[in-house]
Formats: structure tokens, sequence, C-alpha cells
């Protein structure tokens, strides 16, 4: 018997989910609890065999702890999918979405009860293949369906998956209690001279390529790139990020980057300081990795600085304090960032997220979601 009584969403959702024929996408917030959603799904209709995707090796040891648990089975009675590509019969399997993509071809006449985690991934044109696996039930679940550069969900996912048949927001999970009481700390600074003038040359280059190639060539992109590391890199943001750390002594706090250099660079000096932190970033060897993220959950560090890494399926509820010191234009990374922040914990009260912006770009997308989220977040400006 499962262990875990489904929130009030999950019901409804469910409901939602039956009377759509075992079939549909479910948007649900980061944190929201869509993890046992889905397997609260499973339990509703006992399939013969079950095929759980997702994105990346972290989340599918997340699924597999959870599944395992809420089955109450021994981690062995799931069905991890290596590149042996053994599909178990009567069982709960799980597949990382490149191993997926294979495994379309090897099934055979073999049907199964397909869900998708973080499936707008599923939608590009590596992954697909992942959705053509022969099913008699689905279900995707993303805290951001929709494709911020594309057709996907309407012309991959939906067709795959079934429709968007459900959806749970920050206001509801608020409501519920499913995440913390968070405010928003919006802190405007300026550029370095020399890399604000940088800026405005490459702003200039851009439009200019943008009329005489359009917004997705390669040459418009490149200057794209190389204008996003001329804003990232500035020092000034660093040491902004460096005061907000000071600031927030004692506290669990993540501080995000889009730059490994950068990153390596605040876990150093935060280090030379007296500050028990530690980084994570791609580049960084698997085991220390693990290593790292398990010295965070247990509180040994108090500062975890990352790049990209942990912007999905990374689950420490502790951590009351997020910095966002460099960010990419997506709604989806802002998404998952708060996420990482908003989640409930023993003795955690609220969340404060800092976001550091120095252009007019920047600014206008902040200034977007404080409308969006108008009576859920308490949002704060100040200058640096």
């Amino acid at each position: 018997m499962p262990k875990l009584t489904p929130r009030g969403w999950q019901v409804e959702a469910l409901n939602e989910w039956e009377r759509a024929n075992h079939r549909g996408i479910v948007s649900v917030v980061t944190g929201g609890g869509k993890t046992v959603f889905a397997l609260a799904c499973i339990d509703r209709i006992r399939p013969k065999a079950t095929l759980i995707v997702v994105p990346t090796a972290a989340l599918l040891e997340q699924w597999w702890e959870e599944a395992a648990n809420y089955f109450d089975l021994d981690l062995d009675e799931i069905n991890v999918i290596t590149s042996t590509l053994r599909f178990r019969l009567g069982a709960i399997n799980i597949a990382v979405l490149n191993t997926a993509a294979k495994l379309a071809g090897r099934m055979g006449e073999h049907s199964c009860f397909l869900i998708v985690d973080e499936c707008h991934k599923a939608a590009s044109e590596y992954f697909r293949a992942a959705l053509s696996v022969k099913s008699f039930a689905s279900l995707g679940l993303s805290a951001t369906p929709e494709r911020p550069y594309d057709d996907g969900l309407h012309d991959v996912l939906i067709p795959a998956l079934g429709s968007v048949i459900f959806s749970y927001g920050y206001a509801d999970a608020l409501h519920d209690g499913v995440i913390v009481p968070f405010q928003l700390k919006n802190i405007v600074f300026e550029l370095e001279e020399e890399r604000q003038a940088e800026y405005e040359k490459l702003s200039k280059a851009i439009a200019r390529s943008i009329s005489r190639y359009g917004a997705e060539a390669d040459e418009t992109v490149a200057l794209f790139l190389r204008r996003a590391r001329v804003l990232n890199l500035s020092l000034n943001r660093i040491r902004l990020a460096l005061k907000l750390v000071a600031a927030n002594r004692g506290k669990r706090a993540l501080v995000f980057h889009e730059d490994i250099e950068a990153c390596d660079l605040i876990h150093a000096v935060l280090t030379e300081n007296g500050v028990k932190s530690g980084v994570y970033h791609s580049k960084m060897p698997l085991r220390a990795k693990a290593a790292m993220l398990g010295q965070y959950r247990k509180g040994e560090i108090d500062v975890l600085v990352t790049c990209r890494a942990l912007d999905e399926g990374f689950n420490v509820p502790e951590t009351e304090v997020g910095i966002i010191a460099a960010s990419t234009a997506t709604q989806r990374q802002r998404i998952q960032r708060l996420g990482r922040v908003v989640r409930p914990a023993q003795g955690k009260k609220n969340a404060s997220i800092y976001t550091l912006v120095a252009t007019g770009p920047e600014i206008d997308r902040l200034k977007e979601e404080e409308e969006r989220l108008d009576g859920v977040a308490t949002v704060t400006w100040s200058r640096a």
C-alpha cells in the first residue's frame, strides 16, 4: 500500500487525468509534489508496466528512491534502464531521456504507462524518440510545459502525451502551504564603465545582425552569447553576491551564476573569509559533485555556489536564501531557481531570493514577474 495521502490538488488532477482517459500534461510549480502525484496515478491504474522518463541522472536517483518508498519496495524491485536497454514487464522502469530515446525501437509490441518528467525537454529533435514508446496511458509533468523557442508543446508533446489538463501555480501552492511565503529582492547595480561600453557596442552589433541575417542566424546568436558573457562576468556582480552572503551569514544559501570561473572565484573568496561553502558545476568529477551535494544537504556547509547544474532536480528545502548573481533570459530557469528556495522545511518561516540586474531588459523581465506574482510574493527594489 502507498504510504502518502495525496494533497487536495493531486486528487483533483488525478480526477482530471481519469476524465481525459489517462492521458495529459500536468503543469505543477517546482516543489508542488508532482512526483507523488505521478506515483498516485500508477497506484490508481496498477499498470502491467510503467516507464518513467527523466532528463538527468540526479532526477533518476530521486524518482528511484521516492517510488521505492511510496510503494514500500526494495530498490532492486524497480528497474533502472541502462545502456543494455533492458525493459522489465510487471515493474516500474526508470530511464534518462537519451536512453529512453533509444528504447522505443526495442520494445516491440509491449505497451506501458509512459510518464515523462520535465516533459518540455522531450520535445527537442534529439530526444523526442522517447515519446514514441507504445503506451496505453501517458502523463507529462513540468513546471513550464511551454517551450520558448519553438512550438514543441503543440507539435510534439500534446500529440504524444495529451493536452495540458491541470495547472497548479505559485498562488495555489502558497495557499496550500506547499511553499513558504517568499520575498523577491531585486537589486539594480551599475556595470563597470568599460563593460557598459562593451555591452552597448555589442547591442548595436546585434541590432545590425538581426536586420541583416535574422534573430536566429549563427552570426546573431554568437553576438548574443558574447554580450551575455560581458554582462555575467562583471566584477561588481561578484562583489555584490559576496556582500549578500555576508549579510545572510549562518543561513543556508544557494548562489546561482552562469559562469564556472565566477563560481570558483566566489567560492574561493568565501572560503578565505571563513564561510563554510562549496561549489557545484559541470566540470567537476561526478564523485566530487555528489560529495558536495551531500555536505550541503547535511548542513556541513552553509553556502553552495552553482553554475546552472542545480536548475532542475535538486531538493534541499532547508535553503532559506537564493542569490541569483547572474541568469539567462529564460522564464523556465527563473521558475526552477525560485523553486529551489521556496520549499517548506521544519522551522522555515519564509525565504528570500535576491536578483542582481544591471540592464534594461533584465529589469523589464523582473517588472513583468512582479505583475504576475502580485498578491503572491513580496517584491522590493533597491540600488546597490
